[in-house]
């Protein structure tokens, strides 16, 4: 009595911690991660500020034609002011932009000047600049701004007709520029050209001093694909990858703290099954050990469930209670059981021969199946992966292992039934791929011994019998009695 007593109390301590729930300190700090849903939500692209991708080379041309005066400001500078010194110029440039700021143009620039003496004599400036677009950051960010501001520095060669001189000449300057259409600016440029200064055939031919100005005013027509593509800010990505990488890791660090559980626990039952054998009450609370063992399978593993056959094992036991009772009356049903398979006897009190694995008194024995009397034990499932014959599982390959141990013992035929998810595939699809389930469960039978023979293999084709569809996705494996007299 005093050791039922300790043992009931035993048994007490899991259902006890159940009730109580004592929380345990851990290292996980779920608040410190967020929801897994916020995670797989996708993010809008941010893109940064004022920085754009370098325009491919078939893009952003321009062409720029422009008229106006120029004014050649030489040494000796001779007498007169500027405004006697203007002459009319033209101005024809192309280039282009490779960034909203940075641009490359070729410009040629001609027609007459006035000299020291107020000789009028023909030039061409032939020249080639850097450009860069100032006031880039606002008309990228704002796309009712239409003002550019772009100052120049290049360099070139002065020609000078009369005197056939070509000296070398540095260009620079400032352009203003006012958008009238998406391709289209009017433009006005301030300008100078720097050169030695004997240009206009007086001075010192070693040392730097005439200029040639120019004020010019015309439209610049923008060429080829226009336009800049964004670059994507990297940092919220970057940011949602760290998130990631800690919450997998929180993940983790939880499958193992609940792997340690799991063994804690399957070792306490596994003392607790010893103990209730060397009693000798195993019978007594076999429903209770096998509940328990159920129950630490659900919390500690995903996808489908194993057959574990808690309720064969249950059942076993009743019957081994029910066994020990005597005088049963006629028509009652009495379900016997032997270490491998469960059969049904019908009709009056029968006794059953462990020894010689028979029955007596002629009663009717048949399969014990709860369906249409034809199978024998229960069925079982084997799950596949979606549109293949391989399982989801391969562990589940240890329920064949009794399966053929029981047909070979008792020769039994095996029927597989493959079945196929109708809500993917089409009926040829489907077909055939549940014909390879059932193949593939045949040929694992043979590899353990199972004659082809006794095996039976059905194809269902597509079907939507269970909840959740991935269940549809399976083998259904069942033993049914080798002659075909006692099958109904």
């Amino acid at each position: 009595m005093i050791r039922r007593f300790l043992l009931l109390s035993v048994l007490s301590l899991p259902l006890m911690a159940r009730a109580y729930n004592v929380p345990v300190t851990d290292t996980i700090r779920w608040k410190s991660l967020p929801r897994w849903e916020d995670l797989l939500q996708s993010l809008e692209p941010v893109y940064l500020d004022n920085v754009v991708e370098v325009s491919p080379w078939r893009g952003d041309w321009f062409v720029n034609m422009s008229g106006g005066v120029s004014a050649f400001v030489g040494s000796p500078l001779g007498c007169g002011d500027i405004f006697d010194r203007t002459k009319p110029a033209l101005s024809v440039s192309v280039g282009k932009w490779f960034t909203p700021a940075i641009g490359v143009r070729a410009a040629f620039q001609g027609l007459q000047f006035k000299d020291a003496l107020f000789e009028s004599r023909n030039f061409q400036h032939l020249h080639a600049d850097l450009i860069w677009n100032v006031l880039s950051g606002i008309s990228h960010s704002k796309d009712d701004f239409r003002w550019d501001l772009v100052p120049y520095v290049g360099l070139g060669i002065l020609h000078n007709d009369e005197l056939d001189r070509q000296p070398f000449a540095v260009s620079y300057g400032v352009q203003g520029r006012y958008r009238l259409t998406d391709r289209l600016h009017l433009t006005a440029e301030l300008g100078c050209a720097t050169t030695f200064k004997d240009f206009d055939g007086m001075g010192a031919g070693n040392k730097w001093g005439d200029r040639m100005l120019s004020l010019t005013a015309g439209l610049s027509y923008t060429i080829g694909k226009k336009g800049w593509k964004h670059i994507v800010d990297a940092s919220p990505y970057i940011e949602r990858n760290e998130q990631l990488t800690g919450y997998a890791s929180s993940l983790r660090d939880e499958n193992e703290h609940l792997r340690r559980k799991d063994d804690m626990n399957a070792r306490f039952i596994a003392e607790l099954e010893k103990i209730l054998k060397l009693e000798g009450l195993l019978d007594k609370y076999a429903d209770m050990l096998f509940s328990m063992k159920d129950n630490n399978s659900k919390e500690t593993t995903g996808g489908y469930p194993k057959n574990d056959y808690s309720g064969l094992n249950s059942l076993r036991a009743r019957l081994r209670k029910s066994q020990s009772e005597k005088g049963k009356h006629k028509g009652d049903t009495t379900f016997i059981h032997d270490k491998d398979t469960i059969y049904m006897v019908q009709g009056k009190a029968s006794i059953y021969n462990n020894g010689s694995n028979s029955f007596q008194d002629n009663d009717t024995i048949t399969s014990s199946l709860l369906m249409d009397g034809r199978y024998i034990g229960p069925p079982i499932y084997f799950f596949f992966v979606l549109n293949t014959d391989r399982l989801t599982d391969h562990s589940q390959l240890v329920n064949l292992d009794g399966i053929a141990r029981i047909a070979q013992k008792y020769g039994l035929r095996i029927q597989i039934i493959g079945a196929a998810d109708s809500a993917t595939g089409n009926d040829s699809i489907n077909n055939g791929l549940s014909q390879r389930r059932a193949s593939y469960m045949a040929g694992q039978l043979r590899e353990r011994g199972v004659d082809t023979c006794m095996i039976e293999t059905v194809s269902v084709g597509g079907i939507n019998d269970y909840n959740p569809t991935e269940a549809n996705r399976n083998a259904c494996v069942r033993l049914l009695w080798a002659s075909s007299d006692t099958k109904d």
